[in-house]
């Protein structure tokens, strides 16, 4: 039996809900001077402030108006004006949207977003688009068995039908190992000075190997070269004090990550349960419609809902 601390119980509920709801886009805001981050979801937003409508762990709904100036970082990747500007017409766009949003892992509606842009791209234009699409998917499913059935979906959609698809190494889809809580905690905050621009005090903590080696075994969202070359200022855009947005994100994916991980000791099952005549079930079909729960001839989006575009 896998034991669950409390506070890992409650971000992953969080994580649940929020992809559950979907009438407002999702948003995760950084305070300044605050050490967790609000997750939620921006109902109104101005020039001066956001209102965010918060979704506890236990269901309840909180609204909370949040200045501009108190924000340290928001992320909020989803745009539902990009969304309303895609059309059937031009499948390739809704592949090239889901590409961007792959990146935004920290926010779980981008993931969602994603998944569904890349298979509405498969159905609209299963040649040009199909194998690329069902590909790109493959990093956002939670357990080895859906990224089999995207690789056998893009075998059959592939014209040249390339066997490689359905052979090689599949990369981990699992998140960080779990560490020891105070590692876990160490980890963040070097994450957290990163992010703060403390690059003196996250090179001092960098140089401890027991940091590196957490960091390496608790995500896999950032590795401590990339740490290094930012706090040395070598990566691309990182001279001269600045966070370029691409490395942001990796800290902050990183970030979540490690406080949503938890202790994963797989329980593989005894052979006599393959014998079990409950095991005995039909082989799934594929189907691009079955893949991730939704129907792909939904593909415009109008007034925040999917719908099947006019005949």
């Amino acid at each position: 039996m896998i034991v669950i601390p409390t506070r890992m119980k409650s971000w992953l509920m969080l994580l649940a809900l929020l992809l559950v709801c979907s009438e407002a886009f999702g948003a995760v805001v950084y305070v300044k001077g605050q050490k967790e981050p609000i997750a939620g979801f921006v109902e109104s937003a101005d020039d001066m402030s956001i209102q965010l409508r918060i979704v506890t762990p236990e269901g309840d709904e909180l609204n909370r108006r949040i200045l501009r100036s108190e924000i340290d970082l928001l992320l909020q990747p989803v745009s539902p004006s990009r969304l309303s500007q895609l059309s059937p017409d031009n499948p390739k766009a809704y592949r090239e949207y889901a590409e961007e949003l792959v990146e935004k892992t920290s926010d779980p509606e981008a993931v969602e977003t994603a998944k569904r842009l890349f298979m509405i791209a498969a159905h609209l234009d299963p040649k040009a688009e199909g194998r690329s699409a069902l590909l790109g998917m493959t990093p956002l499913m939670n357990d080895p068995q859906s990224v089999k059935q995207l690789r056998a979906m893009a075998y059959l959609i592939d014209p040249s039908h390339d066997a490689s698809l359905l052979e090689g190494q599949q990369q981990a889809v699992t998140t960080g190992a779990a560490l020891d809580e105070s590692l876990r905690e160490d980890v963040i905050k070097v994450l957290q000075m990163l992010r703060h621009g403390e690059r003196a005090d996250a090179r001092q903590q960098l140089q401890r190997d027991e940091i590196r080696s957490a960091m390496r075994q608790g995500t896999s969202k950032i590795t401590p070269d990339e740490c290094l070359a930012l706090v040395q200022g070598l990566c691309p855009g990182c001279g001269q004090g600045q966070i370029p947005a691409y490395m942001l994100q990796k800290l902050v994916a990183a970030e979540l990550e490690l406080r949503t991980s938890e202790a994963s000791d797989e329980v593989k099952p005894q052979w006599g349960f393959f014998l079990d005549g409950t095991f005995q079930k039909p082989l799934p079909v594929l189907s691009l419609a079955k893949a991730i729960g939704f129907d792909p001839r939904q593909c415009v989006y109008r007034d925040g809902e999917w719908i099947e575009p006019a005949k």
